[in-house]
């Protein structure tokens, strides 16, 4: 997006700006995505939020082959077999990379795009909860949060997850809303019990949580200056707490996962910082997913009531709602990753420095791969059907953790409220590409 300064700016500028000076810089960065989206290019306008409907502007974007360049200065892949290529390329990382050389094309995009901006990881202490690592860093997180949350450690998460959302169910009385008294606030529950944090902590961490929502969309989309200024102190709080959690190893003493991942890191080639990152990415991207993922499954489930029907006679096929829930409607859409070396991908040449995003929710409708891509299917197999996308940056250390809980809370939701319905439309959060995320789910139990 235009000119980038480098990284000699530091990683958080906005906690030395003045309210007008990081106004007027994110103002400018939403402008000029709004100015990219004015030649028709989808990508562009799916940034902006200039549809209502996502799926054509995916179909747009996949006419265009298998990699095209965008007008937003990126390369942009909406096939399966790209988008899983770049997801698992060792070359591709969340962390910036810049050009070695210049070369004609971004020349020409920089003659359009002339202003020099800061990136938004620079803006935001996005990288202080993993959001923005480097490519072994992001590796060491899933090895370290793997070598914990076995399947074992996940099977008490979901039984936990089951209660408390069984819980929450049995106290509505009348309407309600799924996002904010169910999903967000099991989730919430969930993952501050699974850390080891005690119920002391639980009204500060859900403050946290509540003030870094809209994060995962903050790496791609500048958000207003009352959200970013919101995101970066509660970003910086969220990171303290569990800081100060691994280090006094209390989480290890009460049973919970902070001091699992402490113990466990140097058997890994982690290290203790490693464990305060990954704790720090379960909750703030653990949470947001988890809630966004129980939202969207029910919401696909009551659009298809002969789904819903299935589910509501078995929960137990929860999971695969889950499951086809992330390719319908996953909960990270957008994966922005920068080539660390020359990538030859989809016939194109990504060169080191270029920026390349995954559509990951457009890559799951390819219809190459799946039939019937547009339907939400809980009898559509994975690797029959189409194999999944591997977990991208913003969701991989939480990914199997926030696919467990919401499995729990759905298949939970259907066996306490089988007569569950909405009361009106589904409300999401503007500035929101990177998760569309849900922002009132209004319902009612019969």
């Amino acid at each position: 997006m235009g000119r980038m300064v480098d990284g000699s700016m530091g990683k958080a500028l906005a906690t030395g700006m003045s309210d007008s000076e990081l106004s007027y810089l994110l103002l400018l960065m939403h402008g000029m995505q709004w100015i990219m989206g004015v030649k028709g290019d989808p990508y562009a306008l799916l940034l902006r939020a200039a549809s209502d409907d996502p799926h054509d502007l995916g179909r747009r974007m996949r006419s265009r082959g298998p990699l095209y360049r965008s007008h937003a200065a990126t390369w942009v892949t909406a096939h399966h077999e790209p988008a899983a290529a770049a997801l698992r390329d060792p070359r591709m990382s969340p962390e910036y990379a810049a050009p070695l050389e210049p070369d004609d094309l971004r020349a020409e995009e920089e003659r359009i795009l002339p202003y020099e901006l800061p990136r938004l990881e620079q803006l935001l202490p996005l990288g202080q909860v993993s959001l923005t690592p480097d490519r072994p860093g992001y590796e060491r997180l899933r090895r370290l949060t793997g070598s914990v949350l076995d399947d074992a450690a996940l099977d008490r998460v979901h039984g936990r997850t089951a209660d408390l959302c069984a819980d929450r169910l049995r106290a509505l009385d009348g309407g309600f809303d799924l996002r904010e008294d169910v999903a967000r606030p099991v989730a919430t529950a969930a993952i501050r019990e699974l850390l080891g944090l005690p119920a002391s902590h639980g009204e500060r961490f859900g403050e946290l949580c509540s003030g870094t929502a809209g994060a995962l969309d903050a790496t791609l989309c500048p958000p207003r200056l009352a959200t970013a200024r919101r995101l970066a102190e509660a970003i910086t709080g969220m990171r303290e707490l569990l800081d100060g959690l691994v280090r006094s190893g209390r989480g290890g003493a009460a049973g919970g996962l902070a001091g699992e991942l402490a113990g466990a890191a140097a058997r890994v080639g982690a290290t203790e910082d490693d464990a305060a990152a990954a704790c720090a990415s379960l909750a703030v991207a653990g949470v947001e997913t988890t809630a966004n993922l129980i939202c969207d499954a029910m919401s696909a489930l009551l659009d298809h009531p002969e789904e819903w029907a299935l589910l509501r006679d078995d929960p137990a096929r929860a999971p695969a709602a889950i499951e086809e829930t992330t390719r319908y409607a996953p909960p990270v859409r957008l994966h922005r990753l920068f080539a660390h070396e020359d990538v030859e991908l989809g016939g194109q040449t990504v060169r080191t420095g270029d920026e390349l995003v995954v559509a990951a929710e457009a890559a799951g409708r390819d219809p190459a791969v799946y039939d019937d891509p547009d339907r939400f299917s809980l009898d559509r197999r994975a690797g029959a059907d189409g194999p999944a996308l591997p977990d991208g940056p913003l969701t991989g250390p939480a990914g199997p953790l926030a696919r467990r809980l919401a499995a729990a809370a759905v298949s939970t939701i259907a066996a306490e409220l089988p007569r569950i319905r909405r009361t009106g439309p589904v409300i999401r959060r503007p500035r929101s590409p990177v998760t569309r995320g849900v922002l009132r789910f209004p319902a009612a139990a019969r």
